[in-house]
């Protein structure tokens, strides 16, 4: 027979303890904050590219566009700069967000011909050498030399004093748009990005705090290239989405943010690799990219660019036909 004083016991164990309020009230706190402060929400109405492309797509390889540093040491670097005129640096900088005691980051890639450079020898120098000397000279496989990386930080003093806009901003945050790739903003001011530049596509960036990284090289893939690759596959029905369609009603703060767009580029344009700077669970996401052959027969993951074909023009017919379907 069960005592009268052990009744009170057994209904207590079923109440909340202090600490599990507590654990809650934590758990909604942290809720809060990543609703204001995680999200990263595009800072102006993304623009689409208006230049006209067709439905051809080529497949460049990206396979190894660093393998040209085995046999070129700096000085020859330096002698064939000339020659050198259609290369494409790719960088990544990074943002903490506001309000997030500098825990919680944001990534965008900037491309910048070498030719905007020129006017800065000592800044052109530094670029080589740091991809002759600490860059891994190949993207898939890890070099077995163990001082080389698959990224570096570029002197603050150096990358500041570049304000030639030429280079391509790449960068995605959340909006209240369903059309494929409008949460990637693509107007003037991200086609004519200078690399000394503070602004980042999302309003919640800590400019101030931008710190800057060389991944590598291109001979053949520039800025806008790489913007219809990621794009073109989800605007254009002929080719493969892109990992994603990067609606800005696509973004999520953990599963399809700012580092998973930027991760597609490295990754699946570039062929380099998608590792980052000490960005902790802003970065949980491994890429998969699209499945392709090249024209000689290999298959590669990687994401095909459009050669002619309407971004705008394809996005508004797929829009089209999104009403008739409703």
């Amino acid at each position: 027979m069960m005592s009268a004083s052990s009744s009170p016991t057994t209904s207590s164990s079923h109440r909340p303890t202090v600490k599990a309020l507590l654990v809650l009230a934590a758990v909604a706190c942290l809720g809060v904050i990543a609703r204001y402060n995680l999200r990263g929400d595009i800072s102006s109405q993304p623009l689409r590219l208006s230049t006209s492309y067709n439905d051809n797509y080529e497949l460049l390889d990206t396979s190894g566009p660093l393998d040209r540093l085995n046999t070129k040491n700096v000085a020859e670097q330096q002698t064939s700069e000339t020659n050198n005129d259609n290369e494409y640096f790719v960088f990544l900088q990074k943002f903490p967000l506001q309000n997030t005691w500098q825990m919680i980051f944001h990534t965008e890639v900037v491309v910048c011909p070498r030719n905007s450079f020129h006017n800065d020898a000592d800044f052109l120098s530094t670029l080589d050498q740091l991809l002759a000397e600490t860059l891994s000279p190949t993207t898939d496989a890890p070099s077995n030399d163990s001082t080389k990386v698959p990224f570096v930080q570029v002197p603050v003093e150096k990358w500041t004093r570049q304000s030639n806009s030429k280079c391509v901003q790449l960068g995605y945050g959340g909006a209240a748009c369903p059309s494929a790739c409008c949460g990637s903003p693509h107007g003037n001011d991200n086609t004519n990005y200078a690399l000394n530049s503070r602004h980042a596509v999302i309003g919640n960036a800590m400019g101030d705090a931008k710190q800057l990284f060389l991944y590598g090289v291109s001979d053949s893939i520039n800025g806008m290239d790489a913007y219809r690759a990621v794009c073109g596959g989800s605007t254009t029905k002929a080719m493969p989405t892109c990992v994603s369609k990067w609606a800005g009603t696509d973004y999520n703060p953990l599963t399809n943010n700012c580092n998973t767009f930027t991760s597609t580029i490295l990754k699946c344009v570039y062929g380099l690799s998608d590792a980052k700077p000490n960005l902790g669970i802003s970065d949980m996401v491994n890429v998969a990219c699209p499945m392709e052959k090249r024209d000689d027969g290999m298959d590669v993951q990687q994401c095909l660019i459009s050669s002619q074909t309407s971004l705008s023009d394809a996005a508004d017919e797929a829009m089209e036909d999104v009403k008739k379907e409703e």
